[in-house]
C-alpha cells in the first residue's frame, strides 16, 4: 500500500504515504482550523505561539528539552489549519506521537505566558507587513481575487488586534475547535500502513473525542475565486527597482494543468529567465534584471503569471518585446527541438529514483487534501503520456487559451512609479489578448 486517505473514527482524516527511505517517518498533525476561524484576528496564530509553553505534565524546560531531544517539532498556522510538524527516526514514533498529542491537547494557557508572547508576535507581524508591501503577487491577489487574505491576516493584521486578545479567547479558541471532527494528520513513513494506523489511533483517536453537535467550517479554499474585473494597478513604494506582473485567468484549476496537460508548465519555462531566449533577449538590450513566469493555481481556476523587474524608464519596451514573443506562440509553431528538448527535461525529473523528502511530501499530500479532497497521483506510464503530449501544436493551442480575447487579465505594478510610465488597460489588452479573428 503506497498511498491511503482513512477516515478515523472520531471523525478525522488520516493521509499514508510510503517512503522508500529507511527507518524514518515525517508528520503534520494538528485541526482544520486557523485564522478563518478568528472572532478576533490573530487567535488562531497566538494559540500556536503558546503551545508550547508547557502542558499538564511537562514544565517549560521539560517541553524545551523534549522538543529538541525527542521530535523536533515545530508549528505553524494558516487560514486553515493549526498544525504540529515533526520529522524524525522511526525507533522514536511512538514518544514523539505522545508528546505531539500533549502539546495539542494538554497545553497549558497562563496570563504569563499570553501577555510575554504579544511582544513577539507583534514583531513577527512587522516583519509579515514590510515583506507584504514588496510583494507584487499578494497586491496582484487584492485586484484579482475576492477573498484573499495574507500572513498577516494570519497573525494579526494589526498591533492592536494582537494586544486584545485575552487569556479567554485562547481557551475558548481551543476547547471549540480542536476536536476529532477537525484532527487532521499527514504521514510518510517508510514503516508499513498498519504500525503507522495504530500509532495514529493510540493518540490522536482514542484521546480526542469526536462532537456530533459541532457545526462544520467554511474554508478558505471554497470562499476565495478569480472573480474580479480586468484592471491595471499601481502600488507605490519608495523601491527603485519596478515589479510588474501581468496575470491571466485560466478557467482550470491545479488537478486540470500539472495532470492531464503539461503545455501549461512548458509555457511558464519557456517565458521564464531559466529557458534563455526571451530573457537573453530583453537582457541583451539592457532592458531587464529578472523574468520569471508560473502559475496560481485555486480551486477552481488558476492565474498565469509573468513578473519581470527593471527601472520605470524600460517598462513599456518591455511589455512590447513579452507580447510580441507570445503572439507568435498563439499565431506559429514553435520549433520542435525546443519541445523535445523539454521532454527531455520532464523525463529527468520525474525519474522514480529522485524522491521527494518525506517532510515536502507530507506537506503535499496535506496540502493537495485540504484543497481538492484528493492525492495528486500520476502513474508512470501517465507521465509518459503527458510529456509526449507537448508539442508545437499543443502548445500552440494551450497559449490561444491562456490569451484569449475573453480571458481576464491583471497587471500589477510595484515600486517608486507612476501612471505616466504604465500604459492603460485597453494597451495591454491590445497587446497581450489575441482577438477571435487571429485565433
Amino acid at each position: 500500500m503506497r498511498e491511503k486517505i482513512v477516515k478515523l473514527k472520531n471523525g478525522g482524516i488520516f493521509i499514508y504515504s510510503k517512503t522508500k527511505l529507511n527507518n524514518c517517518f515525517a508528520l503534520e498533525a494538528g485541526f482544520r482550523v486557523g485564522a478563518i476561524q478568528d472572532k478576533k484576528p490573530g487567535t488562531a496564530h497566538f494559540l500556536e505561539h503558546t503551545l508550547f509553553k508547557k502542558t499538564k505534565t511537562r514544565s517549560n524546560a521539560d517541553v524545551e528539552l523534549d522538543r529538541n531531544r525527542i521530535a523536533y517539532v515545530n508549528a505553524s498556522t494558516s487560514m486553515d489549519y493549526l498544525l504540529l510538524k515533526l520529522y524524525r527516526t522511526n525507533k522514536l514514533a511512538n514518544k514523539s506521537f505522545e508528546f505531539a498529542h500533549d502539546i495539542l491537547m494538554n497545553s497549558v494557557i497562563d496570563d504569563e505566558y499570553v501577555e510575554t508572547e504579544k511582544g513577539v508576535i507583534k514583531e513577527e507581524l512587522n516583519m509579515c507587513l514590510d515583506s507584504e508591501s514588496r510583494d507584487v503577487f499578494l497586491k496582484n491577489m487584492v485586484q484579482s481575487i475576492s477573498g484573499a487574505k495574507f500572513a498577516s491576516d494570519i497573525v494579526g493584521k494589526t498591533e492592536k488586534n494582537i494586544s486584545a486578545i485575552t487569556f479567554k479567547d485562547l481557551e475558548d479558541f481551543k476547547k471549540k475547535h480542536f476536536i476529532g471532527n477537525n484532527f487532521i494528520a499527514s504521514m510518510v513513513t517508510s514503516m508499513p500502513y498498519h504500525k503507522a494506523k495504530k500509532l495514529i489511533k493510540k493518540h490522536f483517536v482514542d484521546n480526542i473525542p469526536h462532537n456530533k453537535d459541532y457545526k462544520k467550517n467554511k474554508t478558505y479554499y471554497d470562499s476565495i475565486a478569480v472573480d474580479k474585473e480586468s484592471s491595471v494597478k499601481i502600488v507605490k513604494n519608495t523601491q527603485d527597482k519596478i515589479s510588474v506582473l501581468l496575470s491571466f485567468k485560466i478557467d482550470a484549476n491545479e488537478i486540470d494543468i500539472y495532470t492531464k496537460n503539461y503545455n501549461y508548465s512548458f509555457l511558464t519555462k519557456f517565458l521564464s529567465g531559466s529557458q534563455g531566449e526571451l530573457f537573453l533577449k530583453l537582457r541583451n538590450k539592457g532592458l531587464i534584471y529578472r523574468l520569471d513566469s508560473d502559475i496560481s493555481s485555486f480551486k477552481k481556476e488558476s492565474l498565469f503569471n509573468i513578473v519581470f523587474e527593471s527601472s520605470k524608464e524600460k517598462i513599456k519596451d518591455i511589455i512590447d518585446i513579452i507580447a510580441d514573443e507570445i503572439k507568435k506562440v498563439v499565431n506559429e509553431l514553435l520549433d520542435e527541438s525546443v519541445t523535445v528538448a523539454y521532454r527531455k527535461n520532464l523525463e529527468y525529473f520525474n525519474d522514480e529514483r529522485m524522491p521527494v523528502r518525506p517532510s515536502s511530501k507530507c506537506h503535499l499530500n496535506l496540502m493537495d487534501y485540504l484543497s481538492f479532497g484528493k492525492l495528486f497521483k500520476i502513474k508512470n506510464r501517465q507521465k509518459k503520456a503527458l510529456r509526449k503530449g507537448v508539442t508545437p501544436k499543443a502548445v500552440q493551442k494551450v497559449a490561444n487559451i491562456i490569451f484569449n480575447k475573453s480571458t481576464k487579465m491583471y497587471v500589477t505594478v510595484l515600486g517608486n512609479v507612476t501612471n505616466k510610465y504604465i500604459p492603460n488597460l485597453e494597451y495591454f489588452k491590445e497587446k497581450f489578448l489575441i482577438s477571435e479573428k487571429e485565433l
